[in-house]
């Protein structure tokens, strides 16, 4: 079997991180069929954002260079004897909260911390469970 490098294997474990903490809060994420730059297009309702992810287990990370996304999350991993999810940090950023932020994990603005409030911003309220969707003139 061909070897997983460790950059491969910390940036995955950030996306599927990601992905998770979202779906816990309603959105749903996939990667795009094609890699396009955007590591997924996110779903709530009738919000579409693409997202870039930056993952490290060090104390910066890489600011995304020529990348459209609406939404960048880093992903600052905690490591002792294996990743430890629960303790790792997720941030949810624009494109503009991007440009202000400092590379630095710990000058991290709080208020991007990934959380109910924060996913409602930048996604939309959680969509209803059952809810009518008119689909060309039919109501389902």
């Amino acid at each position: 079997m061909n070897p997983i490098f460790d950059t491969t294997r910390i940036g995955t474990i950030g996306e599927l991180l990601v992905q998770l903490r979202l779906f816990e809060y309603g959105v749903q994420a996939a990667p795009p069929l094609k890699d396009s730059g955007n590591d997924f297009i996110a779903v709530n309702g009738h919000t579409f954002r693409s997202i870039s992810v930056k993952t490290t287990e060090k104390k910066t990370y890489e600011k995304p260079a020529n990348r459209l996304y609406h939404v960048l999350a880093v992903v600052k991993l905690v490591i002792e004897d294996g990743v430890l999810l629960d303790s790792s940090s997720i941030w949810l950023m624009t494109p503009d909260d991007v440009q202000q932020a400092s590379p630095s994990c710990s000058r991290l603005r709080r208020e991007h911390l990934i959380s109910v409030a924060r996913v409602e911003e930048l996604f939309g309220p959680p969509a209803a469970e059952s809810r009518e969707v008119p689909v060309q003139g039919l109501v389902l």
